[in-house]
């Protein structure tokens, strides 16, 4: 077994560290915002982390009514511009803290006036250190190059900080998510192999879904790239239609993650279109009409609302990490990459 998966099945225990660690500076942070009257937020994060601050920019709007925007690292670390970003929080995430542009950002931004805030797995990090506030992922070491439990532990934070800024809380009880994942683990290990064993020969596919587990998305397309050396490109379903779906022919392998949700007609309106142009659809679904028109489908548990994000993460996440295993790939190692990645 890869470290990889050892450290996915961990994600229970992870998920109840970050919750523990954090509930004085999540408040103190929170306290700052609303007494500062912040009204817009920035997050500046790569990869893995990138799709974290995904899932934060959609809740956060969707509960708090704040306005969250991604910064582009290269207009301070390249054009050397200075953003006045005094009226609003900057978000600086990284599981190791270490990466150059994200530091650089977060101190460009500090020197303007902006309450900042870093997420990392290391409070001795040089992000940690140059934040007015740090959360502190508390995932322990990870071992696997590939972003692993801290991945879940930033969808942690970043829910607890969202409903923190929010006026109106979330309706979800984080303290029901440990339990929740280590049932969904125990209860989908096995089959969530034997998806992957039986999909593992695809390739070149699209991945599609829409709303809060488009963070998902993201991961499992960075993951199958990162992992199993599989191209893949994710969309939402309303910016497939904008052009991309000119792609899809007879046999395209279309990985589509569709929980019962406010978008389950689209859902099903996709699926069908997908069908029509003979597209080879795989798919993560509770939807009943979804599963029908798959050739391949991962019957997933019912988890509507804020769950979502968090089940089909973890499902995706150990859907590669088994792949690689099919494939005779070693995840913990993946080639041309190191554990951390200094980008400029």
């Amino acid at each position: 077994m890869s470290v990889m998966l050892n450290e996915f099945l961990a994600a229970p225990d992870v998920v109840r560290n970050v919750m523990a660690q954090n509930k004085q500076v999540i408040k103190d942070i929170a306290k700052a915002f609303k007494a500062r009257g912040i009204t817009n937020i920035t997050t500046v994060a790569r990869g893995t982390s990138d799709n974290a601050a995904t899932y934060f920019k959609y809740i956060v709007e969707a509960i708090g009514e704040v306005m969250v925007s991604k910064f582009t690292p290269s207009i301070t670390t390249v054009y050397k511009a200075k953003v006045n970003l005094s009226k609003n929080m900057v978000l600086a995430i990284s599981q190791s803290g270490m990466s150059t542009d994200t530091h650089m950002v977060l101190e460009a931004a500090k020197e303007t006036g902006a309450l900042t805030v870093a997420v990392t797995n290391n409070a001795e990090s040089p992000l940690a250190k140059i934040a007015d506030f740090h959360i502190d992922l508390a995932a322990g070491e990870e071992q696997s190059v590939g972003a692993t439990k801290t991945f879940l532990a930033e969808l942690v934070a970043m829910f607890l900080l969202s409903n923190a800024l929010s006026p109106i809380p979330a309706r979800m009880n984080p303290a029901e998510l440990p339990p929740l994942l280590r049932d969904f683990i125990d209860e989908y290990k096995d089959t969530i192999k034997a998806f992957a064993e039986s999909t593992q020969n695809i390739n070149n596919f699209l991945i599609l879904t829409r709303g809060l587990p488009q963070c998902a998305a993201s991961e499992l397309s960075l993951k199958m790239m990162e992992s199993c050396y599989k191209l893949s490109r994710s969309f939402s379903t309303s910016e497939f239609m904008h052009g991309p779906i000119s792609v899809v022919e007879e046999g395209t392998p279309v990985l589509l993650l569709a929980p019962d949700s406010e978008f389950t007609n689209e859902f099903i309106s996709m699926a069908t279109r997908l069908g029509l142009l003979g597209a080879n659809i795989i798919s993560f679904t509770d939807i009943s009409e979804v599963k029908r028109m798959s050739s391949k489908c991962l019957d997933m548990p019912t988890c509507r609302g804020m769950n979502a994000p968090f089940i089909y993460s973890l499902a995706v996440e150990l859907y590669v990490a088994f792949m690689a295993e099919a494939l005779g790939i070693n995840p913990d190692a993946p080639r041309n990459r190191t554990k951390i990645t200094i980008t400029k």
